[in-house]
């Protein structure tokens, strides 16, 4: 899907989805292109139009996530209205979670099959039931309309990561992937995340599991991405310090291989990082150059609540060992928890800016389907946006706490975004990494834009500039 959360540059954020090759890479005997419409934002409908016509396709199948949904349904529809006899499959994480709801009502109308779970090998075996190779009631995760009405087969089990085969990112019809000027592409090392959390939703994916692709497999992923092009890679693992020694163990893989010639991003935990003493070095020799942290927050009555426990002297120690190293931090934020109060949410930007943490990943806490939170919120009367799930995208305040209601909540984020705009990029780490790019912000673009303020008649008021910021979040996702 072509949606991107708001908190993206949606111009230098370009990245792919994974899923979609990973499946192109495990069907047999079909004729299979991949069209990721993050490339194509602003023409969404003229590009699924020209598609069809050119490719003529017998199934196409669709992946969203929540806030994705209501833009696959559109498309879905455009595509049966150019040809009713297309077979749309619907996957990702709102068709594994939301298949009921969405089955009982009219919005499953332009879906004629849904997989939910892993559709790495499951799509070519549903190719193979639309042949007539294989009863569709034998393949379990597949959702299929039966005498006007879905039948749901049961629940697939985990799959062996073994047999899954390295994504085809040959059969990518664009190029153009990117991350802020690198050619960009993701990687999977590991499936799944053990942890807790309440608020997080992937276990709604995969369970409380955690399961490990062989070294050999990811080095020959790593090489594939090199291949088409990518000098940045995004590892998608759910939590890549689980298994610290084996993360130790691929990092020295990585280097022995001379794949640290590139760069590298991961998700990763407070925790994992801090729980090894040569993590950091090992991660800095084979190329690893940011990690997302999930800080989430730097209250304990808020990180208790999370399922997350004390972490913020294990987070302190985390930022010290990547530092060290001069791997720099997204530091990751959750705002808008039932007891917060203004003050609460600035301690944590204050906190971040203390840290030298390098970039703000600040999120609104958001009810995600199936999530405990979400339950928790709702008992408390907490949820003000229930159903329009455009909206779950983290960068929209869909609750309210005790003491500020979700206009607060979403205009306390831009504030304290804009309050620390001029630390942003400034961290030694960031000048270490980015010399050109540290210059070129302090000594010509930040002094040119504060004159420009300067001299213009008709500065805009606190308001005026919030509001012109929330209309241009409103109208990235407007595709249609």
């Amino acid at each position: 899907m072509p949606d991107c959360a708001p908190h993206f540059n949606a111009k230098r954020w370009k990245p792919p989805n994974l899923a979609i090759s990973s499946i192109a890479g495990n069907i047999e005997g079909h004729n299979v292109y991949v069209a990721d419409l993050i490339l194509q934002r602003e023409r969404v409908h003229e590009t699924v139009k020209e598609l069809i016509a050119k490719y003529k396709p017998d199934v196409v199948g669709l992946t969203a996530m929540s806030f994705q949904f209501a833009t696959a349904r559109r498309i879905a529809g455009i595509m049966k209205g150019l040809n009713k006899n297309i077979k749309i499959v619907l996957g990702g994480y709102h068709a594994t979670v939301m298949y009921d709801e969405v089955c009982k009502g009219d919005e499953a109308d332009p879906f004629d099959f849904f997989v939910r779970g892993e559709g790495d090998l499951c799509f070519n075996e549903l190719l193979e039931a639309i042949n007539g190779k294989r009863p569709i009631e034998g393949i379990p995760g597949v959702s299929f309309r039966n005498d006007g009405r879905f039948i749901h087969n049961p629940q697939r089990p985990l799959e062996d990561l073994s047999k899954i085969k390295i994504p085809d990112r040959s059969k990518r019809i664009w190029k153009g992937y990117q991350y802020y000027g690198f050619t960009l592409d993701i990687v999977e090392s590991s499936r799944g995340c053990v942890m807790p959390c309440n608020f997080c939703s992937i276990d709604k994916m995969y369970g409380r599991s955690f399961r490990r692709f062989s070294i050999e497999r990811i080095l020959a992923d790593i090489a594939n991405a090199k291949q088409q092009g990518a000098n940045f890679i995004i590892f998608s693992d759910d939590n890549f310090t689980l298994d610290v020694k084996g993360f130790e163990s691929l990092c020295d893989a990585i280097a022995e291989a001379g794949h640290n010639d590139i760069r590298y991003i991961i998700q990763a935990s407070s925790t994992g990082i801090a729980s090894s003493e040569t993590l950091a070095k090992k991660m800095a020799r084979a190329g690893f150059r940011i990690v997302f942290l999930g800080i989430e927050n730097v209250s304990e009555e808020n990180l208790k609540l999370m399922k997350k426990g004390n972490i913020i002297e294990k987070t302190k120690l985390a930022v010290k060992r990547l530092h060290e190293q001069d791997i720099m931090i997204v530091g990751g934020m959750i705002i808008g928890n039932p007891n917060d109060r203004e003050e609460d949410i600035a301690l944590n930007y204050k906190f971040f800016v203390d840290s030298q943490i390098d970039f703000f990943a600040d999120q609104i806490l958001t009810p995600y389907p199936r999530t405990g939170m979400r339950e928790e919120l709702l008992q408390a009367g907490l949820v003000t946006n229930k159903y329009d799930y455009s909206r779950y995208n983290c960068f929209w305040a869909n609750v309210k706490t005790h003491h500020l209601e979700s206009e607060d909540l979403q205009f306390l984020r831009w504030k304290y975004n804009k309050k620390y705009a001029d630390y942003i990029c400034t961290t030694p780490a960031f000048i270490k990494n980015y010399p050109l790019a540290y210059y070129y912000r302090h000594y010509f673009r930040r002094p040119f834009l504060r004159l420009k303020n300067m001299v213009s008649r008709n500065k805009p008021s606190e308001k005026e500039l919030y509001q012109r910021d929330m209309a241009r979040a409103e109208a990235m996702n407007k595709f249609f």
